[in-house]
Parts: structure tokens; C-alpha cells; sequence
């Protein structure tokens, strides 16, 4: 038999964890409903960005153009406005390239591709969730990006990640986003594009038609950048259930791109 009195208890105890912090402030903040923007736009749904493949159906090379023929979307101003320590490090990154080694390729190291890859360079769908105090986005083979909506601040005492920290709010029919604390190992797009560890990234995000989506990035960086740098990601609503794989792939089945199985032991090679 269920014991109700027990079960309401523990939803109490529960109800108090989620209104209260450790320290014993209110969370939410005061006068911050816990189910955000009730009026908030709705950009829900399965995306396309700068895609290169069809899940399920392997990556298409990089022709310049994305899985369903729209040319994809590129920083600016271009080349890239390193600092001369930054350009450096570009600059053997492109030199190893054409030699076929891909230098700040984390992710052959099943690393999280993090910020601000995902975000700039997607390339399978992805998928927005909207939640009571934040917005999610799911992608392919990688962690999900939480933007927090409920009012909350940056953590004081933030260590860097590879998705870093998200807060939102909506401005009309933009979700305008501030990410800070991503690691400097990750990079800016699947160029391996170098950043610091001071990169600061604001992004918006519009539905500027019933399935065209706007993302738009700027990238802060005065230690790799001598100025802003800006996309503009323009993403695709997609409905055919092909669009719909997002798998849960592990990067060490059959990677090709790291050492032989003897240097570098859990990989799977078939």
C-alpha cells in the first residue's frame, strides 16, 4: 500500500530544495516566475543549420554547400582578425591541415566540440526544447547547450567548460544569450578556428519566419581577436523524419582519426 503521508513529505522536502538555495536564498530570484516568459515566442523544433550530412547517412564532404543545397554562413570580417600570437596559431593549424593532420580537432579525441561549434557550425540538426526557466538545444553526438531563462546571474566562482555557461532573456521575439567560461581548447567552427580562454560569446536566436530560424553570434576576444567577429546562422525548420536521428553515437566506435588501438587503448576500430 502507498504510504501518502510519506509521499508528501518527500515532495515537500523536494518543493523546498527546488525554491531554496544551500545558502538559503530564494531561487528563483523574487518577482522571476519559475515558468519563465509565458508569452515567449515558440521556436521549438527540429533545425537545420549549416549542415553537411543527413543523420543516418554519414557526412557529405565539405563542397561548400550544405546537406540540402544552401550554402552555409562564415565569420566576419574574414580572414579572421587575430592577434599575432593567434594568427600563429592559425596559421600552423592550416599548414598541418594540408598535410592531413588536424591540429585543435578535440573532438578526434572524443572531446565535446563545446562553444562555440555548436552553435556556428551544425553539422546535423539539432533540436530546441522550451521548459519552464530555460531553453535547451540538443545535437548530434554532443552534449546539450542549457540556456537558463529564470532570471538567474553567471556563477561568481565559475570554472571554464566546454559548453560554458548560459543565461537568456527574451527582447520581444529574440532570445538574446550570454555564454562565458568555455574552455580554450575547443574551437570556434569545424575549421578548428583558434579562441582564448577569454572568449566571451553573445547570441540571438529569432524565428524570422514560420521555419526560418536566425541565429545570430558575435564573438568577444581582445587576447585571440583585435576585433569582433559575427554569423549569422540561418537554420531550416525540418519535418521529414529523416531530419529526426539524432543519435546517441560514440565517437570511440570506429573513429579513424585517432592512434591505432595500441596508443591510444578504448577505441574501437572496425
Amino acid at each position: 500500500m502507498i504510504d501518502m503521508k510519506r509521499l508528501a513529505l518527500l515532495a515537500a522536502v523536494a518543493l523546498g530544495s527546488t525554491t531554496a538555495s544551500a545558502a538559503g536564498q530564494q531561487w528563483p530570484p523574487a518577482g522571476v516566475s519559475y515558468q519563465g516568459d509565458p508569452v515567449a515566442p515558440d521556436i521549438a523544433g527540429l533545425w537545420m543549420g549549416t549542415a553537411l550530412g543527413i543523420p543516418g547517412q554519414g557526412v557529405a564532404s565539405n563542397s561548400g554547400k550544405s546537406a540540402d543545397g544552401r550554402s552555409p554562413s562564415y565569420w566576419s570580417p574574414w580572414p579572421l582578425p587575430y592577434t599575432p600570437a593567434y594568427q600563429k596559431i592559425y596559421d600552423d593549424r592550416v599548414a598541418a591541415a594540408k598535410k592531413g593532420v588536424q591540429l585543435g580537432d578535440i573532438s578526434s579525441k572524443c572531446l565535446p566540440f563545446g562553444m562555440p561549434t555548436m552553435i556556428a557550425s551544425m553539422n546535423y540538426p539539432h533540436e530546441i526544447v522550451q521548459t519552464p526557466g530555460q531553453v535547451t538545444f540538443y545535437e548530434f553526438g554532443t552534449f546539450p547547450i542549457t540556456v537558463w531563462t529564470d532570471g538567474r546571474p553567471h556563477p561568481a566562482d565559475l570554472k571554464p567548460s566546454y559548453n560554458g555557461h548560459s543565461i537568456g532573456h527574451w527582447e520581444g521575439d529574440t532570445l538574446v544569450v550570454d555564454t562565458v567560461a568555455i574552455m580554450p581548447t575547443t574551437s570556434l567552427d569545424s575549421h578548428r578556428d583558434p579562441h582564448s580562454g577569454k572568449l566571451h560569446v553573445k547570441w540571438t536566436v529569432r524565428r524570422v519566419a514560420p521555419d526560418v530560424l536566425h541565429t545570430s553570434i558575435t564573438l568577444y576576444d581582445d587576447e585571440a581577436f583585435t576585433e569582433p567577429v559575427t554569423m549569422t546562422n540561418i537554420a531550416q525548420r525540418k519535418t521529414d523524419p529523416k531530419w529526426a536521428l539524432l543519435d546517441d553515437q560514440s565517437c570511440f566506435e570506429n573513429n579513424q582519426d585517432v592512434a591505432p588501438p595500441d596508443k591510444a587503448s578504448g577505441f574501437i576500430k572496425f
